[in-house]
């Protein structure tokens, strides 16, 4: 019996390892990536350290160029007052000019009605009287002093004239050295910008990937445990059933020949006259089967298939169009730019771009994208690319002007038509259209198709 009993408890201790020992092998692997994610985000995070000092870097030398960007700006301003200042003398010098031509023009017609413009001498020994003579001479004189002044004052104001032209288109030079310079510093700090935000996503995006997969990891690790420890207790309730089974029926063997025994004696004194030599079989006593433990086959959790990105089919080059069809949301883009009226000027990162406030090349971007769901470009050299090219007078609304050499370009605006525009001009001044004028007309312009 104590064999049996033993048998049974061994079968459910092997029916228990058996169970066990894959799911134990399941949580060892679990832990062993645990482990990896571990390492995987400590990698992560002093990555992340290091991608933080970069960040500040970043955000440094962004500061110091918005401060040569702002200098730069104030300049310019100064400059442009001069430049304003000087087109006022050189309107007020061409009026005089203007006038003085005509009183010269006078004074040429009177001398040749009074007959002056002959001869002095004549207009003297014609003169009836030597009180006559003298006031000719004297008239003459005053006449002749009177025409060489205005002469004189007309050669000055013409020369003041050109010399206030040639500082203004030095001045203008200035201020298209100054404007190329922060549209470039510009460009600068908008690709700084967006590396610093994709810098920023990057780390986030590894870190919080490898933080999910350990969370899965645990997750799955605690799922297994738990599925452990319940087949455990289904195989550790099967033993204690296997052996409250083997001691019934080592009670039963037991109990069996001594009922046996005292049958016989009974009827050994009841029927004593008759002996008889038969004894009685002793009934086998029954075995119960030693029931077979359940062995659920523990779940291998399925692989997950790796993802595999569909590759991406690089977009066909559009032909050059020749020649270049009309802007089809040229109406569109001009109606969207005129609900900017009156906005701010600013070349702030973050608020450059709109929709409360522009520099002239976020304008003209976040129009774009308004109306045609296309980004164009952060800075006028991009958006230079983002259309055919074709000459100022063959602008229509909707059309990008230019400003500077392509390459250099510092300033850009939305054509309306003819010879206006839309744009936001420079700090201290608000989203306005305006006209092409001789002191600030547009290199080229481009068709955004």
């Amino acid at each position: 019996m104590k064999k049996r009993i033993l048998s049974v408890v061994l079968v459910s201790s092997i029916a228990l390892g058996s169970v066990m020992a894959p799911t134990v092998a399941l949580a060892t692997d679990l832990d062993q990536k645990i482990e990896k994610s571990n390492n995987k985000i400590k990698e992560l995070s002093s990555k992340e350290a290091s991608a933080a000092a970069e960040l500040e870097a970043v955000k440094a030398n962004i500061a110091k160029i918005q401060e040569k960007s702002a200098k730069l700006q104030s300049e310019q301003q100064s400059l442009d007052k001069e430049v304003n200042t000087l087109a006022s003398e050189i309107e007020v010098l061409n009026e005089k000019i203007a006038k003085r031509d005509a009183a010269i023009k006078e004074q040429a017609r009177s001398t040749q009605t009074e007959g002056m413009g002959n001869n002095l001498v004549d207009a003297v020994f014609s003169a009836e009287t030597v009180s006559e003579a003298v006031t000719r001479v004297a008239a003459a004189t005053k006449l002749v002093s009177a025409s060489n002044d205005l002469l004189k004052q007309q050669e000055n104001d013409k020369k003041s004239v050109e010399q206030k032209k040639n500082e203004t288109e030095q001045k203008l030079e200035q201020i298209t050295e100054n404007a190329i310079a922060l549209e470039a510093q510009q460009g600068q700090l908008y690709d700084q910008e967006l590396a610093q935000q994709i810098l920023v996503a990057t780390v986030s995006a590894e870190r919080a990937t490898e933080e999910g997969k350990k969370a899965e990891f645990i997750k799955e690790k605690e799922e297994l445990e738990a599925k452990r420890k319940e087949e455990a207790r289904l195989v550790a309730e099967a033993k204690v059933q296997a052996e409250q089974a083997a001691t019934v029926a080592t009670t039963e063997n037991t109990t069996a020949p001594s009922q046996t025994q005292e049958t016989a004696a009974t009827e050994n004194q009841t029927q004593a006259p008759q002996t008889s030599t038969e004894q009685p079989a002793a009934p086998a006593p029954s075995q119960p089967a030693a029931p077979a433990p359940s062995q659920p086959a523990p779940s291998q959790p399925a692989a997950p298939a790796p993802s595999q990105p569909a590759p991406s089919q690089p977009a066909a080059p559009a032909p050059a169009p020749t020649p270049a069809p009309s802007n089809a949301s040229g109406a569109a883009i001009v109606a969207e730019a005129q609900k900017h009226f009156g906005k701010p000027y600013t070349q702030e990162a973050g608020r450059r771009m709109g929709p409360n406030s522009f520099d002239c090349s976020g304008l003209t971007n976040y129009v774009y994208r308004q109306v045609t769901g296309r980004d164009i470009g952060g800075w006028t050299v991009p958006q230079e690319a983002a259309g055919v090219q074709i000459p100022v007078s063959q602008a229509q609304p909707g059309d990008l002007l230019f400003w500077g050499a392509r390459g250099a370009t510092y300033h850009v605006a939305i054509s309306t038509g003819g010879s206006g525009y839309i744009h936001a001009p420079t700090y201290g001044q608000t989203v306005t259209s305006a006209s092409i004028s001789p002191y600030f007309a547009p290199s080229f312009a481009v068709r955004v198709l």
